[in-house]
């Protein structure tokens, strides 16, 4: 499998498949264990928040864990495959892959 750089590099054309794969897999991704959704839903229960705090509350979250990743993204992109073919330079594995 190519590298998603090259990919992208090939045109917009990918975008369109890799962009709403990313999203559904984030969406999955947060309906997993953790996340502190039960200390969430906790926290409005006992402060008797609104549906509008919940719904702000979780968009606050969401958002909040987005930039995390993008900021992780930008900061693995730093890193070019040259950079990992390099013997004087070893980043992590999982720098490699992006």
């Amino acid at each position: 499998m190519p590298p998603i750089a090259e990919l992208i590099q090939q045109g917009a054309t990918n975008l369109w498949v890799f962009i709403p794969t990313a999203i559904l897999l984030g969406a999955l991704h947060g309906l997993e264990p953790g996340h502190s959704k039960t200390m969430m839903a906790s926290f409005i229960i006992a402060v008797r928040g609104t549906i509008a705090q919940a719904a702000l509350l979780g968009l606050c979250a969401a958002l909040s864990h987005s930039l995390i990743v993008w900021v992780l993204a930008a900061a693995a992109s730093a890193h070019t495959i040259s950079e990992c073919d390099s013997a004087a330079h070893r980043p992590s594995s999982a720098a490699c892959a992006m």
